[in-house]
């Protein structure tokens, strides 16, 4: 079995990111815009479950323009970004087969991350900095639990392969965590300065796909 599918990834952000980049910024963006997502499924059916490989990726933004309350004549552009690609090696069954399948999943893996953070000031309208804070990569483990559905295009299966929409709901718990330090670490409480910092990753994805099953199981 083969599929790609489409969504969208919700709660991404972590308040202990976001709390600092106020403290350091003066601004007031509390978490990362909801991002559109992509992903790919390969399959195989074996006694009656199907295990194979699944890969998504997403990039989460975070962009503001403004003024810090404490020095107006400043005006800054913040942007951080966040890129996942969890890699997971899946497993799926169908308690119940009818036309409309339900089933759940469930995988264990890896995930690549990507943190960068771009910054540009200005002070009484003259360009001071355009810089990037920190730009680093991490891989972390994922774990993922989810439910489906294939909603199947063919009635009657008389060819050698069976197409199917499938509806997705699923979460991937890939926390990525970034050295203090590299992030201004005097943004951050006392006793989280000098150690590592929640950033964000795991993620809730409602997606939509599409899959194809090659031969004629049912």
């Amino acid at each position: 079995m083969l599929g790609a599918s489409g969504g969208v990834a919700l709660g991404i952000g972590s308040a202990e990111l976001f709390d600092g980049y106020r403290q350091a910024t003066g601004l007031r963006n509390n978490d990362f815009d909801v991002p559109l997502t992509v992903g790919a499924v390969a399959l195989v059916e074996l006694g009656g479950v199907r295990i194979g490989a699944t890969a998504d990726y997403f990039r989460a933004q975070s962009l503001e323009h403004g003024s810090p309350a404490a020095s107006p004549q400043r005006e800054l552009e913040e942007q951080l970004q966040l890129e996942m690609l969890p890699l997971l090696l899946a497993l799926e069954v169908e308690p119940w087969r009818q036309q409309f399948r339900s089933y759940l999943s469930a995988g264990v893996g890896a995930a690549f991350a990507r943190f960068r953070w771009y910054e540009r000031s200005w002070n009484d309208g003259r360009l001071e900095r355009s810089s990037i804070r920190t730009d680093m990569r991490r891989t972390v483990p994922a774990i993922r639990v989810g439910v489906g559905t294939h909603l199947f295009f063919d009635a009657v299966h008389q060819r050698s392969y069976l197409g199917a929409l499938t509806i997705e709901l699923r979460y991937t718990y890939s926390p990525v965590r970034l050295a203090a330090f590299a992030l201004d670490g005097s943004a951050f409480p006392p006793g989280q300065s000098s150690g590592d910092i929640h950033v964000g990753g795991s993620a809730l994805m409602l997606s939509i796909g599409v899959r194809f099953q090659l031969g004629q199981s049912r």
